[in-house]
């Protein structure tokens, strides 16, 4: 695992822990790259580091990743997340650490790492390749803003540019919903979706195979934990708090994406996180019931993992294994880990089916999901065994099985601008 650290101001304080992470990548014939960036009350040195690193060691153990010579590698990007330490306090550099992660978003060094590290991943001559970007927190504020302007860059031949990475996920997104509003409307208004093809058709070149962006592609995945009160209760209190001291009282209407011509005010979108916006989530993840384990599994820790990766899952749904009751947390002691610890069963096993399902508001290669508290509890329960075995169904469903065999996904590429009379025919049709 390497590290590379930003200062509050997005600069990295020290440029060769980039170069050792290139080093690592440029090693692997087969990486699988994770890049993490952590969030509020987290550091270089904090007990994240060890659940990220507890994470790694978990997916490179399994059978499915072994038997196929995979290279799990991962980048903790890290920044002052904790500023202070004592108790009470600390709640109240929520102001300081969520504009300290905006700043990081908005230089220039954090975007550029990320595409490096990317490129890097995909240089010629590799076997396989994938990375795969995760945020939790203020770190997922940094994540988001950081690549959704990547995502619709354009180039210098009048479309638009792929993305460094293959998939983006960011967990209990701390960050209000203005940005991700604008990054749904931008979609909506490039794309059209086509439930016959379950895909994302381009507006401005309808009928093209090559601009249909497939449904199972999110560019982004923001997952909201249901019972997550950081977010959904006192994130709210805290930028109210923002208004009354800015006197911010005056907010404009603003279009509310798949909702054709209906406005609201955008303080609707500055209160609510992504996850907790009426006008933004369109997913919910649905429960289908107990079920018996699949046959054939190898894996000992987590093993709906296991299931979940090892077949493909076309019709979005996934396995969990394991009573959602914090017994992870006895992995990481004190912050230290040590890799290649053989974990026993729990041998308290339930098995549990659920389901991605589509529930309404724009449907877009943007994905934001509603988990239930058995998948992620809480602000915190991003590395709960379930939540790993979710995100490892996420990965198969963006990167499905050919013929049993592993594929290299082709990238992301937003379509050219659609012409205007596209546009009216399809609002005319919606009315």
């Amino acid at each position: 695992m390497a590290f590379i650290e930003f200062g509050d101001h997005g600069s990295p304080l020290d440029t060769s822990q980039r170069t050792a992470a290139l080093e690592i990548i440029h090693k692997a014939q087969r990486p699988l790259l994770f890049v993490y960036i952590h969030g509020w009350q987290n550091n270089a040195v904090s007990g994240d580091v060890c659940r990220f690193e507890h994470f790694l060691d978990t997916v490179s153990s399994f059978p499915e990743f072994t038997g196929r010579k995979i290279d799990v590698i991962g980048v903790y990007i890290a920044w002052r997340g904790k500023d202070v330490t004592f108790p009470g306090l600390n709640l109240l550099t929520f102001w300081s650490r969520k504009s300290t992660g905006r700043g990081i978003a908005a230089a220039n060094s954090c975007l550029a790492t990320i595409e490096e590290l990317g490129v890097a991943a995909r240089e010629p001559g590799k076997e396989y390749h994938h990375t795969v970007l995760l945020g939790h927190s203020f770190g997922a504020l940094v994540l988001g803003n950081t690549i959704s302007h990547s995502i619709l860059g354009a180039n210098g031949e009048g479309g638009r540019s792929s993305c460094a990475w293959d998939m983006a996920v960011a967990f209990n997104s701390a960050d209000n919903s203005i940005t991700t509003r604008q990054l749904m409307s931008e979609f909506d208004y490039l794309y059209s979706y086509d439930p016959q093809k379950r895909a994302y058709v381009s507006r401005g070149n309808l009928g093209e195979e090559t601009t249909a962006l497939r449904e199972n592609r999110p560019a982004l995945v923001l997952l909201q934990s249901e019972n997550d009160s950081a977010t959904g209760q006192f994130f709210p209190i805290g930028q109210g708090v923002v208004d009354l001291a800015s006197l911010h009282f005056h907010w404009q209407k603003v279009p509310v994406p798949g909702h054709q011509g209906e406005k609201v005010s955008e303080n609707e979108f500055y209160t609510h996180t992504p996850g907790n916006s009426k006008y933004l989530v369109n997913y919910h993840v649905v429960p289908l019931g107990e079920t018996s384990p699949p046959s054939g599994l190898r894996a000992t820790e987590n093993r709906a993992f296991e299931a979940n990766i090892k077949q493909n899952r076309s019709d979005f749904s996934f396995y969990t294994s394991e009573r959602n009751d914090g017994h992870e947390k006895s992995f990481c002691r004190n912050g230290d880990y040590t890799p290649g610890d053989v974990h026993p069963p729990t041998e308290k096993e339930l098995w549990r089916k659920w389901k991605f399902e589509y529930i309404g508001n724009a449907r877009v290669p943007c994905w934001i999901v509603r988990v239930p508290k058995d998948i992620i509890w809480g602000h915190g329960g991003l590395w709960s065994d379930n939540s790993v075995a979710m995100l490892g169904a996420l990965f198969r469903i963006e990167f499905p099985l050919a013929g049993g065999k592993l594929t290299t996904p082709k990238p992301i590429t937003a379509p050219k601008t659609p012409d205007l009379q596209q546009l009216n025919r399809d609002k005319h049709a919606s009315q």
